[in-house]
């Protein structure tokens, strides 16, 4: 027998050492990929957060532009209905009978349930709205604060409507 014949491996093959070396090279990739997924998501997620505030500023200035104010909304169902045309302004919101045309497209959002639709950020919790009535002297009208409570659910609010923002907790003040 000839003893280069028996060493002689199929062109092809691969030996079991490379085989181990291709398989930690794909394990260690694996690994990698996963510990920065939740980083990417997150991001993904603050994202997502940022361009729908975005969207309901837009459409609270086609409301004020339509109706001369801000929706006094109390709670997150009032702002949907408002931004929904079907409540109009004031401390007591009167229900538009036919309702004004939508002033966002709501298929765009997360919106809780069908019975009590309400504009859900990304974590699944109410957009915080809240409208913010200038007296005079002030030489503008009204405003308002209108933010996401962030992953956590812990935004924080000082005094008179200050926002306090971080990478998480994203918000827009007018």
């Amino acid at each position: 027998m000839d003893p280069i014949s028996s060493n002689h491996r199929p062109a092809g093959a691969f030996t079991l050492v490379e085989l181990l070396v291709a398989i930690a090279l794909i394990g260690i990739l694996g690994g990698l990929i996963f510990s920065i997924s939740p980083w990417i998501f997150r991001r993904g997620d603050s994202s997502r957060a940022n361009a729908e505030i975005e969207a309901i500023s837009v459409a609270l200035e086609a409301y004020r532009m339509h109706f001369g104010d801000y929706p006094q909304a109390r709670n997150p169902r009032q702002l949907f209905d408002a931004l929904d045309g079907k409540l109009g302004p004031g401390v007591t919101p009167a229900v538009l009978n036919p309702p004004a045309r939508p002033f966002l497209q709501a298929g765009r959002f997360s919106l809780g349930s069908d019975t009590l639709p309400e504009l859900l950020d990304p974590w699944d919790n109410p957009y915080q709205y809240r409208y913010i009535s200038r007296e005079p002297p002030a030489t503008t009208g009204s405003g308002y604060t209108l933010f996401s409570k962030g992953p956590d659910g812990k935004a924080s609010i000082f005094g008179d409507g200050d926002l306090r923002m971080d990478e998480d907790n994203l918000g827009y003040r007018r």
